[in-house]
């Protein structure tokens, strides 16, 4: 049976919802009416989607058509209710979210999160700003069959809805669960249903459904649909296989470029990046506890992310003077270069060994480094398959370890600023179909 129920106006937002929680590996699937889902043909499916076409029919046959659907789960042990909504507020909302607080215990509450940063969609204030520009002054305000005439996400649901209204301001959500916890609480004791929420990142719309976790609330998810998935992964037990494998980053460039192009990254995708002392990787007497230290901070928050990294340099302070190094050691530079080289790619290894399957693809960014990956992985060569942009070419490893694994490297002084995110990006796209284990 489906413990999860998404309830979508249109088949479009059905399935992008749905997908959400198919990379995340719940088995999902997406129906065009009630109608057309037999509980016992599908009872394997742990998320259900169903589209009720109501965009753009009256609010009153809108509130039917929601209703129907969650009156008919509401006895099935479903632990979440998703209403999604559209990234643009376009439809009857309100009458919506009415339709299934109607039908469910009178305890439920609605939490609106109205973000999709990875579209360009966040809500500060209560508005909600499209790549930067309040909604109504998009073309959706144009739209011929849903123009929507306000970016307030408060106002327009007051207007559509019965019920009392709350909103929740980003403040209150920087300030941590605890807050955000009693904020929420205090506004349901003073009768309000339904809470407009402000989220402009990803790590905002996880630390509102942590919340609603913690608080042990009864609501319905309100959304485009980020914030469902990050809530049903708090509320449903996690797969153990899951689509999607990580790409990591092995980075030994220490140029301003490579530290540019990583911060892009950042801005673009969530990443799990850890620093590595490069000096420690110099000496046997530290060298073992970095590498062991590194893994052990990746391992520990890499379920997270589908994109982490071993780096060396976050500041240009931070580069090392090789030459007295190498003078204090009485070995070459090159000799000092070898050992931060052979010490990021013993992190790489480890690491891969220690998490199966769970890394699909590598990035790395500098020559030695490479070298240094390719020695480690006892790959005799790589196979070129593409070149990304320009002295930036992907690849799969000949032989060894982990013979056939995607790889792209790039000179640390190579691609403007968005190279990296290219590269990644392109690399995302060869593991998404692959599988991993969910620990």
């Amino acid at each position: 049976m489906p413990e999860v129920v998404i309830i979508a106006d249109d088949l479009t937002g059905a399935n992008a919802t749905s997908v959400l929680l198919s990379r995340a590996g719940y088995k999902a699937a997406t129906f065009l009416k009630l109608e057309d889902y037999d509980e016992k043909e599908y009872n394997d499916f742990k998320v259900i989607s169903i589209s009720t076409d109501s965009r753009a029919i009256h609010k009153d046959r809108a509130y039917k058509r929601v209703s129907k659907i969650t009156e008919f789960f509401k006895e099935k042990d479903v632990k979440l209710f998703s209403k999604r909504i559209d990234t643009t507020l376009r439809g009857n909302i309100g009458s919506e979210i009415d339709a299934v607080l109607d039908s469910l215990d009178e305890d439920t509450i609605a939490i609106v999160v109205a973000a999709f940063p990875s579209s360009g969609r966040i809500t500060i204030g209560g508005y909600l700003m499209v790549d930067s520009i309040p909604l109504e002054n998009t073309d959706v305000a144009k739209d011929p069959k849903n123009p929507v005439y306000t970016s307030c996400v408060q106002k327009l649901i007051k207007e559509q809805s019965k019920y009392l209204v709350d909103y929740i301001s980003l403040d209150q959500v920087l300030k941590g669960e605890e807050v955000l916890k009693d904020r929420i609480i205090s506004g349901k004791n003073k009768g309000n249903k339904i809470f407009i929420v402000d989220a402009t990142t990803d790590e905002d719309i996880k630390k509102i459904a942590k919340t609603v976790k913690s608080a042990k609330l009864s609501v319905i998810a309100v959304d485009p649909g980020p914030f469902s998935a990050a809530l049903t992964k708090e509320v449903v037990k996690k797969p153990k296989v899951i689509p999607g494998q990580k790409v990591m980053l092995t980075v030994g460039s220490v140029s301003n470029l490579t530290r540019r192009q990583l911060e892009a990254l950042k801005v673009n995708h969530e990443c799990l990046f850890i620093t590595v002392d490069t000096e420690a990787l110099i000496y046997e007497k530290t060298r073992e506890y970095e590498i062991g230290r590194v893994i052990d901070c990746l391992i520990k928050d890499m379920n997270e992310y589908s994109i982490i990294g071993a780096i060396t340099t976050t500041e240009e302070e931070e580069i090392l003077n090789l030459s007295h190094i190498a003078q204090r050691l009485k070995i070459t530079e090159d000799d000092v270069t070898l050992r931060i080289s052979t010490g990021l790619a013993q992190i790489t290894k480890r690491l891969m060994e220690k998490t199966d399957t769970t890394i699909g693809g590598l990035f790395t960014s500098g020559g030695d480094v490479t070298v240094a990956v390719c020695k480690e992985l006892k790959a005799s060569g790589i196979e070129v398959k593409d070149e990304v942009l320009p002295l930036a070419v992907y690849g799969r490893f000949i032989r060894g370890q982990f013979e056939n694994m995607p790889i792209i490297t790039k000179g640390g002084l190579v691609g403007e600023t968005n190279a990296i995110i290219k590269c990644v990006e392109y690399l995302l796209t060869k593991v998404s179909t692959g599988y991993h284990k969910n620990s």
